[in-house]
């Protein structure tokens, strides 16, 4: 095998030199940098990361111990871990014991082997000395999950006697007579706090309880088909019930009775199986946070830790009606229509409505909503976020007081999602349908690579980061394109599209909010501030002319073009994003706040109709697309949604990672679509104007000053964003 020696010699270059390139130190020129990475592939070189950690001292290695991975409970778990481990820079190390002593005893004889930073642990043995005395590692970084060992120093579980509270509260509501329940062994804490918690609290018989090992489980599962028949089976996992399902196929002449199981979330859909719903993956995610901020920053773990359950999935039970109601539903192309269009049939199997969609361009809904005649055809309508307080209340019909649960929805709602996307006067009179806000998306492997960040350095004399305002951003955009730059790993910095006004307003106005700019100003006039505006417009300009061009009128262009990996950042709104985290480049993206920090906010809402004579049909609807399993759907789907409990989903955690950065850019998001005193503004047209006037700059590239000026004049002579009281 080639050494570092060899490597140095044919690249022509120190030992020293090919050590700061292998271990990533930043002080190598770009050149020596090719050199090494040539070399090295021409050598066949692969470093040894696990020898040089143990030079090192430590492994930032995390060992992760469970009875199976089969089970889709520890499966969730150990993802959970594993991604939150690998994005804070540490690798894991699993193993399984299938809940066999003595195969455990020896994982941690392997274990002791290497110096691992912690070690997280569903264990089957009966002492945490066991652990203690074989591993030189802090006793405070070894975990103890759901089973609760002697001597165990820390422990992180869910609320077993919470979840067999609520399984016998909600079959104390059945009528089931005869009872069984089917677990792992009652030797295990969570196991017999679960089965105590559901027999205290049934007035029902339990007529059969097995315990099982992991190995016997299937055999034993036979048991409850033989004597007399149960009406009901409990079981401590999922796992446990599937087993039950093939034990009942091949050893009962009968149907399997109602199961109702421990289950983590996101499990497949099965109409015999109840679940009590655990959140595994959020479980993982959560011990890997607090183990790594105790060993990184000292932020000591608490001894024991209990995590509560998401209870009975909403979906155990299906109101089935026949009401053979058809909806009307106006909204335009976007992905979350894509979504709720695949989800209609479970919509209308679960109520027997029907809903048609009516799927309109943009323009073509604005125009519809300006004659009451055409917008009181539909029974519900997606409008613009940025039209709801120049249009609801004319065309919608206030929400408050309709539905006990909708009202707690809208409740549920933080403040600022309230004010933008729900009221108007205080009332509200739609809900959020795909809200959105504006974001930085980059290519994570550019801002990563020690070739680039170097080149950069060369450059500018300075560190390769994000940008925090849009000067800094333009350098960047400047770096990114190869016009400037013919060793730029992208052919531009970003795009921008220059066909559609509003588009263009948009990245003129999140540049002049981040200048603290207004359209209102203190003496209430429709007018911006001319200095701000000026700079703000040189800025963009400035932009226009380092970006590759498109001559498109929606973001989907720009999107494809970072996707195909022309570009190495783009400048948009989420959900438009959020339909390339399925393709090659979504493990590549990252994401940030927009510079300045003062994102324009999006998406729309949907409210019902005043005239609609189907009030109750379209209340159903709107609480559909709200509760939580459907909003997962739908963002799965490519669709958003507001849903406060989206980021519990694991998949979606990993799909879309910038969800949690949208809530926090939200708070700070602005969309000028009243003034401070309540009174209504026609937002779009003031953005077109904006957007018209700009593009006039582009083409005749008259003065900026002279621009600004016909931008004011046009919006202080126009009657159509007239504010209205």
């Amino acid at each position: 095998m080639a050494t570092i020696l060899d490597i140095a010699k044919l690249a022509g270059v120190s030992h020293g030199t090919v050590s700061n390139v292998l271990n990533g130190k930043g002080n190598v020129s770009v050149k020596k940098i090719q050199l090494v990475e040539e070399a090295a592939k021409m050598l066949g070189y692969k470093i040894n990361y696990t020898a040089k950690s143990l030079r090192s001292g430590a492994t930032k290695s995390v060992s992760i111990i469970l009875p199976s991975v089969e089970s889709e409970e520890y499966s969730q778990m150990y993802e959970g871990l594993d991604k939150t481990l690998t994005e804070l820079g540490y690798r894991t190390h699993l193993y399984t014991t299938y809940d066999l002593q003595h195969n455990e005893n020896n994982i941690l004889k392997e274990i002791a082997e290497v110096r691992v930073t912690g070690v997280v642990t569903i264990s089957c043995l009966d002492d945490a000395n066991d652990y203690y005395q074989e591993l030189d590692i802090p006793r405070e970084n070894i975990i103890f999950v759901n089973r609760k060992l002697n001597h165990a120093e820390k422990f992180v579980s869910f609320d077993f006697i919470q979840a067999g509270k609520g399984i016998s509260e909600f079959l104390s509501k059945k009528d089931y007579k005869a009872i069984g329940i089917f677990s792992d062994q009652i030797k295990f804490s969570n196991e017999k706090q679960l089965i105590d918690s559901i027999t205290d609290g049934l007035n029902q018989k339990i007529v059969k309880s097995v315990h099982s090992t992991f190995n016997q489980a299937y055999s034993k599962a036979f048991e409850f088909f033989t004597g007399e028949p149960l009406d009901v089976i409990i079981t401590s996992s999922l796992s446990k019930a599937n087993i039950l399902k093939n034990a009942n196929y091949w050893g009962s002449v009968g149907d399997i009775p109602q199961v109702l199981c421990l289950a983590p979330t996101q499990s497949a859909f099965d109409h015999k199986i109840i679940k009590y719903q655990q959140n595994y993956f959020l479980l993982g995610s959560k011990i890997a946070e607090l183990l790594i901020k105790q060993v990184n920053d000292n932020q000591i773990m608490d001894p024991v830790i209990m995590f509560n359950n998401q209870g009975i999935s909403k979906f155990t039970e299906v109101e089935k009606e026949n009401s053979k109601i058809n909806l009307k539903l106006l909204t335009i192309p976007s992905p979350t229509t894509d979504a709720i269009n695949k989800l209609l049939p479970h919509f209308e199997k679960r109520t027997g409505i029907k809903v048609e969609l009516s799927i309109q361009p943009y323009d073509e809904i604005y125009q519809i909503l300006l004659n009451p005649a055409e917008y009181n055809y539909f029974d519900i309508i997606r409008m613009d976020m940025a039209w709801l307080a120049w249009f609801g209340k004319d065309v919608y019909q206030p929400l408050n007081k309709l539905d006990r649960n909708l009202d707690q929805i809208i409740d549920d709602y933080p403040s600022h999602i309230k004010h933008n996307y729900s009221e108007i006067e205080g009332i509200s009179y739609a809900i959020p349908f795909d809200p959105s806000v504006q974001m930085l998306f980059y290519r994570k492997d550019l801002f990563e690579s020690q070739k680039v960040k170097r080149m950069y350095y060369e450059k500018y004399k300075k560190q390769l980061t994000l940008p925090d305002d849009y000067e800094s951003y333009n350098q960047l955009l400047q770096f990114f394109s190869r016009e400037s730059d013919e060793n730029s790993p992208t052919k531009y910095g970003t795009s921008t599209i220059l066909e559609r006004s509003e588009i263009i307003a948009a990245e003129f106005l999140t540049r002049y909010y981040a200048d603290k700019g207004t359209l209102i100003n203190k003496d209430g006039e429709m007018k911006l501030d001319n200095k701000k505006a000026i700079k703000s417009l040189k800025n963009y300009l400035k932009t226009v002319s380092l970006s590759q061009k498109l001559d498109a009128n929606w973001w989907g262009e720009a999107v494809n073009s970072f996707a195909r990996g022309e570009t190495a950042m783009i400048l948009g709104f989420m959900n438009h994003v959020s339909r390339i985290a399925h393709s090659d480049i979504g493990a590549l993206i990252g994401f940030a706040p927009v510079p300045g920090r003062k994102p324009l906010l999006g998406g729309g809402v949907v409210g019902i109709t005043q005239h609609s004579k189907k009030r109750k049909e379209a209340i159903r609807f709107l609480n559909w697309v709200n509760e939580t399993e459907i909003a997962e759907q739908i963002t799965l789907l490519g669709g958003t949604s507001t849903n406060q409990n989206l980021g519990d989903n694991q998949m979606i955690r990993m799909l879309y990672p910038w969800l949690e950065g949208a809530i926090h850019s939200n708070d700070t998001g602005i969309r000028d679509t009243k003034t401070k005193d309540g009174r209504r503004l026609n937002t779009r047209k003031i953005e077109q104007i904006i957007g018209e006037s700009i593009k006039e700059l582009l083409k005749d590239e008259e003065k900026i000053e002279i621009g600004v000026e016909k931008m004011n004049k046009r919006l202080a002579e126009s009657k159509e964003i007239l504010i209205q009281g």
